[in-house]
């Protein structure tokens, strides 16, 4: 790693990039050179970004040519860095912006004189930016989110911290370096473990993996949780040993709200090391249910407590003004590792970083412990006959019944402007399930307004850009 990270320092430097400029990586997916790329970048000063992804959860989706660029042009990247994989695309990249210089290491290295006369690494600037982090947009462009230094090194300080004394750190990295897991492997690192790249999640490799290399640390999104636990169902597995799965000290799971019951299942299998976090790349982590939290049902049902250094407000939706415990509202956090903004749109950066406050566009409330609920996204409440309902009520609802693997509750318009619940669900082979059923047990269990008109059971719920069920597609599926 030392090596591969001088070597890239030298073609940056030689490629003339220095401070403040913006190296664009474009590597194959968790590379190794995704991070040494991005060492060798913040030693000449620079920032970075990456190019070959905009989803946390998995690099199988590789952004189209006309968003590469746009990301190019957003950040005023100065160089492509890119490895023979990727040589071919970064050629085009330069012809689409005007021929943008592209960094290649070519393997036979820099002559004496020139390592000579190499200079010392930059004086470290924590206010800098360090890293431009794009997530797909509700429009689908990708937007830049702006880290600064200090924002990072936080984010990897708080790993260390809550592992200060763990011994032989074996990180197993299957989602995107270039996103939430990239703090873990710095950490990692940090407290001088190993760090292993799988290029995307599947379970039976996972499984596999863990057991040969004896992994201690993994991060994943919460539907692979529930991938893993399909599969080791399916295997008869029962407990962590019986799964080959007994060295995992630490399984942080995020990225979407967990349905108690499939949490249930995790922890009887997989016993106490599941770590619920929630966070935004725009914000960091906000809050975590740790390892004990996970005993208890009721608290299997929140996102957990903030973190120390982080202030958590529900407000109201039209007003802002905080409401009282247990009233529900949008999420707003103000902490150390909120973003400097998006890049180039101030106009969305005014909307979501108000007076200190990142504003989530998340809803929930806060109970008398001080643990945080989510309910769903301000974007997704569906009214019917008046009525707001929460989608991912209904959801948690769903999924407590047997046989039920995943699901996906949103609403759909009709011809007159009214809204209507609909569901698509994945279901367990062996299992026999009636859609009428469903219904019945939603309208009991919370309301008929909030019982499904529509049920479709699907082989695997389709996935957006972030990872998560992709509710747009389900319904231009019915259109």
């Amino acid at each position: 790693m030392i090596r591969s990270t001088t070597e890239i320092f030298h073609a940056l430097r030689d490629r003339g990039v220095g401070e403040e400029d913006v190296v664009a990586i474009l590597v194959a997916p968790n590379s190794p050179e995704m991070l040494t790329a991005r060492y060798a970048a913040h030693l000449l000063g620079s920032t970075v970004c990456y190019l070959r992804s905009t989803n946390p959860g998995t690099s199988s989706t590789i952004l189209p040519l006309d968003h590469q660029i746009q990301i190019l042009r957003d950040t005023a990247a100065s160089t492509v860095y890119a490895d023979a994989e990727n040589a071919q695309r970064a050629l085009e990249l330069s012809e689409g912006i005007g021929g943008l210089p592209v960094t290649r290491v070519d393997g036979t290295g820099h002559d004496a004189a020139s390592r000579a006369d190499a200079p010392q690494a930059a004086p470290w600037d924590p206010s800098t930016v360090g890293v431009i982090g794009f997530t797909s947009g509700s429009t689908g462009r990708p937007k830049g989110i702006r880290l600064s230094g200090q924002v990072w090194n936080g984010g990897v300080r708080g790993m260390v911290a809550a592992d200060r004394a763990a011994e032989d750190v074996r990180l197993l990295v299957t989602t995107p370096l270039s996103h939430t897991v990239g703090t873990m492997a710095d950490a990692a690192l940090a407290l001088g473990g190993e760090v292993h790249l799988h290029e995307h999640f599947d379970a039976g490799q996972f499984t596999k993996t863990v057991e040969e290399s004896a992994i201690s640390w993994t991060f994943m999104a919460t539907v692979q949780l529930f991938q893993l636990l399909d599969h080791l169902e399916e295997l008869g597995a029962h407990d962590l040993e019986s799964a080959g799965l007994s060295s995992l000290k630490r399984l942080i799971y995020s990225g979407s709200a967990a349905a108690p019951a499939r949490i249930a299942q995790a922890v009887r299998i997989l016993g106490l090391i599941l770590v619920q976090a929630y966070g935004t790349s725009e914000s960091g982590r906000i809050t975590s249910l740790k390892r004990e939290e996970h005993l208890d049902p009721w608290l299997s049902t929140t996102v957990g407590r903030p973190f120390g250094e982080v202030e958590v407000v529900v407000g109201d939706l039209v007003s802002g003004a905080p409401v009282p415990t247990g009233e529900v509202g949008q999420v707003r956090v103000r902490s150390p590792h909120l973003m400097d903004g998006y890049t180039g749109d101030p106009e969305l950066t005014a909307q979501v970083l108000r007076d200190g406050w990142y504003y989530t566009g998340d809803i929930g409330y806060c109970d008398e412990k001080g643990y945080l609920h989510l309910l769903g996204r301000v974007a997704e409440v569906v009214k019917v006959d008046g009525v707001k309902v929460h989608p991912l009520v209904v959801e948690r609802e769903i999924l407590s019944l047997p046989g039920i693997r995943h699901a996906a509750v949103y609403g759909v318009q009709d011809r007159d402007g009214s809204e209507h619940i609909h569901a698509a669900l994945v279901c367990d082979p062996a299992a026999e399930v009636e859609t009428e059923s469903i219904r019945t047990h939603i309208a009991e269990s919370l309301s008929v307004l909030h019982a499904p008109e529509k049920i479709t059971i699907l082989s695997a719920l389709p996935l957006n850009d972030n990872g998560k069920p992709d509710k747009l597609r389900l319904r231009l599926l019915e259109a």
